[in-house]
């Protein structure tokens, strides 16, 4: 079985491309993701690839500074370099399903590039200590 789930933030615009198959023209978007690491403050950059209507959505929707979380399929691949007699891995998630970590909120760009996310105005009021008890806040 082969399955990842992941979440993070787009460390760029995603770039829509369309390629040609076997089965004819279809669309793919890429863009890396990067993920906070368990238990550090330290990070990695993965490579997102989506094909046909998932590649469409992500142009559509996604931005850079957006957190999504993202299942599919983990694909390392191996590339040799004949002349210098080495071996790379490249790794990438090919998307199954995607669906945003966060509430569309107003956003200022922040100096790291980044947009930062103001918390969405609630209609209603929620008391200090119920808003504690809440665990997707």
């Amino acid at each position: 079985m082969n399955s990842i789930t992941i979440m993070g933030r787009l460390a760029r615009n995603p770039e829509l491309r369309h390629i040609s198959t076997q089965k004819g023209d279809t669309e793919v978007t890429r863009f890396p993701l990067v993920v906070r690491r368990n238990r550090t403050n330290k990070a990695f950059a993965v490579m997102i690839t989506a094909y046909g209507a998932n590649a469409g959505f992500v142009q559509k929707y996604l931005e850079k500074g957006m957190k999504v979380t993202i299942s599919g399929e983990l694909v390392v691949s191996q590339i040799k370099d004949e002349k210098r007699e080495s071996v790379s891995y490249y790794t990438e998630i090919i998307v199954d399903m995607l669906e945003f970590a966060e509430s569309k909120v107003r956003k200022e760009t922040g100096s790291d590039g980044f947009s930062s996310a103001k918390r969405a105005d609630i209609p209603f009021e929620i008391p200090e200590e119920m808003e504690r008890e809440m665990p997707f806040r």
